[in-house]
């Protein structure tokens, strides 16, 4: 039955839409008008955008949206443990997750934890695939995920209320108040989620044990319009959660996780004829605590905070062409119980061009110098065009020079770290082929990444895992992302699908990386009639080797996870919407981590009111 209904759906992937007015997936930078002023953002690259109904179908982890929603693969340690992306074959370090435009991966792994992220704090999450650190700096091999708050103007007062409860006492709050004038906006939020997280392992007699967790989170996004030319932007977020990490075995010593996370960001934005000023200053911490034994309060702490700057000059020589200055300034200061008191300096200067020849040809190119106290000086490149052979066909190419520098544990960890790694460095090119046609579109991309200087954990003579610059990386793959919907009358009916192939292979070795999956596919169908809407996903992510000499006996079996949805709309406004969602439909027994299974078929409940 699972295999008709994966060919039943088979080239119908990624994003979906219960109620959406646009598409769940975006492309920016497609299509140029010519008496529109060129923006500096990316147009050779292509960037998905999730957009405000998919988060809030999707359960609140990042982990769960970009795994029925991207090519993405995300390991994850259990329902709500650790997770971490593995993004075009890459490691989870190169990855950039930016909050607003600012890098918020962590100073001490390299990473974003996921399942720290609550998606329903955002109006929408960019993915790009594919190198971006002349744009986002260190990391940005792999591909980035932007998390936006987008703010509006003259709407009044307005409320929304989003509860769900489901089976293991799994429970979601998430509140947001706005008010917006003609001249201020300000959204303040609020979102709490917990589970008992005791699910049964399916096909076994055991549980999960040890794997309660709960977090709070508080959030802030505020403009204020000083004039016709100036407006000014505060950003802030708090995260605050705990974990007790899930144990293998009944009979593991017990742990636990704390961590504290602030950020807080301030923009000026002037425009003034054909120059456009952004200025933002941001700071971050985090703060983690680790209870080895739970019984015991013993901990080791890490704790590492940030300063950051950046600033953006824009000059539009006409609505084709735009030049873009830029400087960035990065300051970090961590200790830990590991880690001796250490700081850092980072600093940047930027450069890019684009222009658009004609409404069917554009270039665009970039330069980035690096500038850094440890890591020598390496500059960053660029480049890319668009061609617009007919209303049915875009071509993009796109190459780039990308980099990522060690982290705090890689350098400084007492006894392990090395302060002579040298950073990682990506040299990739890609090729997309877009095809629209009304309500339908299909991109195909192919790729190929060089990493050189790989940073792994390698055992010594005495068995103990150190930080080393290790072998080259060679990838590539092909991504295909395809869009449709049709509404006729009261019925709208949407279907979407991505598929990835990775291959990301140790060149030394000709062995696959491991958690890298050949195949991923993911499949979603909505149909909305009035006030009654329903919908299907789809994952099926294929095997992967979770050892280095890519040997049969350690393999983690591919597996395929299905939801299924119905919601339906009260009040005449339809400003109340209830939905249940069966999740892991037809019950697979599944691991993306080894030894770490995940849930079989629960069911959750939940309430959107717009008040």
């Amino acid at each position: 039955m699972k295999l008709v209904l994966c060919l039943l759906f088979f080239g119908l992937s990624s994003n979906f839409v219960l109620y959406s007015q646009t598409g769940p997936v975006n492309v920016l930078g497609e299509v140029l008008l010519s008496n529109t002023r060129l923006r500096d953002s990316v147009y050779t690259n292509n960037v998905l955008v999730l957009n405000d109904s998919v988060l809030r179908i999707n359960q609140a982890s990042l982990t769960n949206l970009l795994n029925f929603n991207s090519t993405v693969y995300l390991k994850e340690n259990g329902l709500g443990m650790v997770s971490s992306p593995s993004f075009r074959g890459t490691t989870a370090s190169q990855t950039a997750v930016l909050w607003n435009g600012i890098n918020i991966n962590s100073q001490t792994t390299g990473q974003t934890d996921f399942n720290t992220i609550n998606t329903r704090g955002f109006n929408s999450i960019e993915v790009t695939p594919g190198g971006g650190s002349v744009a986002n700096g260190s990391g940005a091999i792999g591909g980035s995920i932007n998390l936006v708050n987008k703010l509006t103007y003259d709407t009044g007062f307005t409320n929304q209320l989003f509860l769900n409860y489901g089976e293991y006492n799994t429970y979601g709050i998430d509140y947001q108040t706005q008010y917006a004038s003609k001249k201020t906006s300000i959204t303040l939020g609020v979102s709490r989620n917990g589970s008992d997280n005791d699910y049964p392992y399916p096909e076994t007699d055991q549980i999960n044990q040890n794997g309660q967790y709960h977090n709070t989170n508080l959030s802030l996004a505020s403009g204020y319009k000083l004039d016709k030319n100036n407006t000014i932007h505060i950003f802030a977020n708090i995260y605050k959660g705990r974990r007790n990490f899930s144990v293998p075995t009944p009979n593991a010593l017990q742990t636990k996780y704390t961590d504290l996370n602030t950020r807080s960001l301030v923009e000026w934005e002037s425009i003034i004829g054909d120059v456009v000023s952004n200025l933002k200053v941001a700071m971050t911490t985090e703060e983690y605590e680790f209870f080895a034994n739970i019984d015991n309060d013993f901990f080791t702490f890490g704790n590492v905070e940030s300063f950051i700057a950046n600033y953006k000059l824009e000059y539009s020589f006409s609505h084709k062409m735009l030049l873009s200055l830029g400087g960035n300034y990065t300051h970090n200061s961590g200790r830990g119980s590991d880690i001796q008191s250490e700081s850092r300096n980072l600093a940047a200067a930027t450069l890019s061009f684009k222009h658009e020849v004609s409404a069917s040809f554009l270039y665009e190119i970039g330069l980035r110098q690096e500038t850094n106290e440890d890591f020598g000086n390496p500059l960053l490149y660029s480049a890319g065009i668009r061609y617009k052979v007919s209303p049915f066909y875009q071509l993009k190419l796109n190459t780039s020079k990308n980099f990522r520098i060690p982290t705090y544990n890689d350098l400084y960890w007492s006894g392990l770290g090395d302060p002579n790694l040298k950073p990682e460095t990506s040299y990739q090119a890609e090729m997309s082929h877009i095809f629209s046609h009304k309500k339908a579109s299909l991109s195909i991309t192919g790729y190929f990444n060089q990493v050189t200087d790989l940073l792994r954990y390698i055992p010594g003579t005495d068995g103990i895992f150190r930080p080393e610059n290790t072998n080259d990386v060679h990838i590539y793959g092909l991504e295909s992302i395809f869009s449709y919907e049709k509404k006729i009358a009261n019925h709208s009916i949407t279907v979407n699908a991505t598929y990835a192939y990775t291959v990301s292979e140790n060149k030394e070795t000709e062995k696959q990386l491991i958690y890298v999956p050949f195949h991923k596919f993911t499949a979603a169908a909505g149909y909305r009639y009035k006030k009654v809407s329903t919908y299907y996903q789809y994952l099926n992510n294929g095997e992967v080797f979770t050892t280095t000499d890519n040997t049969t006996a350690n393999i983690l079996d591919s597996y395929m996870v299905a939801n299924l949805g119905a919601e339906y709309a009260l009040g005449n406004e339809g400003n109340y919407k209830i939905g249940v969602q069966l999740l892991n439909l037809w019950n697979e027994a599944y691991e993306s981590v080894l030894n770490r299974p995940l849930p079989g078929r629960n069911i959750n409940f939940y309430l959107n009111a717009n008040l």
